[in-house]
């Protein structure tokens, strides 16, 4: 599929050699975890991956947390009520689904170098040619129906050789553009609901700090007339009270924030794949398609 055929040989008469597998080049099938459809990663291998990325972040601080500036950092991700610890497993895990979607999209935008249709002038895609054309991609690409680009094709081109309708070809790729759409946007479900969840984790530990400060202030007022090293302990109660409240908050906030803004940047990247599928095959399957007599009566 990828190489040019002798002249005056049409390259469906050639023997096909993969070009292109799935198993390959897709980032979770290759070091052997489930993989989710089209650019959407499985929720096990992206959970796999988020904590193997906590692991080695925690497992790096944790080696140098004698060190001051170890000390600090080991503090904001343990320390204050444990409320960091969930917001890093989201976070992590966030990261490995941003992370397999990048990957994913990659691998996907590989099948729009392929050129499956034979290189003759004048070729004209009809019930009589179609199966070399759908012989030809299946024949050069391992799992075809694993790629977004081959699988809309593939569901046209076979809709055509079984029922013949050529005609509506244009809008079988449309209807499946549309799915694709859908499946694109409902893959991103888990990911808002962490990026929504891990702000409400830092408000939580708000809360929390909060209650804390209160205590340690009526603590102070029971204090009365105490000394005044007992009065600074009890502040001292207040004020890790608010630096809990704060600091969780801003933790949760930030991660939140550049979360989203991966993400942003991750789905123009499937929205540009998307667009670039329709145009793909507007270009290369319903500019052949020619309708005879018989067909358009």
């Amino acid at each position: 599929m990828n190489t040019e055929p002798p002249t005056g040989t049409p390259a469906w008469n050639q023997t096909p050699t993969e070009v292109l597998s799935w198993a390959r080049s897709d980032p979770e099938r290759k070091f052997g975890l489930p993989s989710g459809r089209f650019t959407t990663p499985s929720a096990t291998a992206s959970f796999l991956v988020g904590l193997i990325l906590m692991g080695v972040i925690y497992g790096g601080i944790w080696t140098v947390r004698e060190t001051a500036w170890g000390s600090m950092i080991w503090e904001y991700l343990t320390g204050f009520s444990g409320i960091p610890i969930p917001i890093m497993l989201l976070t992590c895990w966030s990261t490995a689904i941003i992370l397999l979607k990048a990957g994913k999209i990659s691998t996907q935008r590989r099948a729009l170098r392929l050129r499956f249709m034979p290189a003759e002038p004048g070729f004209v895609l009809s019930v009589a040619t179609v199966d070399r054309v759908i012989d030809a991609i299946e024949g050069g690409v391992d799992e075809p129906h694993r790629f977004v680009l081959l699988d809309r094709v593939l569901t046209a081109l076979k809709s055509i050789r079984n029922i013949g309708r050529i005609a509506d070809i244009d809008e079988m790729l449309n209807s499946a553009a549309e799915a694709d759409e859908d499946s694109m946007d409902s893959g991103y479900t888990i990911l808002r609901g962490f990026i929504w969840a891990i702000p409400v984790l830092g408000f939580i530990g708000t809360i929390i700090g909060l209650t804390e400060a209160i205590a340690g202030f009526g603590g102070v007022l029971d204090a009365g007339e105490s000394t005044v090293d007992i009065l600074a302990l009890k502040l001292t109660e207040v004020i890790a009270g608010l630096k809990t409240a704060f600091v969780t908050t801003g933790e949760g906030l930030v991660a939140a924030l550049l979360l989203h803004l991966a993400a942003t940047f991750t789905r123009r990247g499937d929205e540009r794949l998307l667009d670039d599928c329709r145009q793909y095959a507007a270009r290369n399957i319903t500019a052949h398609v020619r309708i005879s007599s018989a067909e358009s009566a």
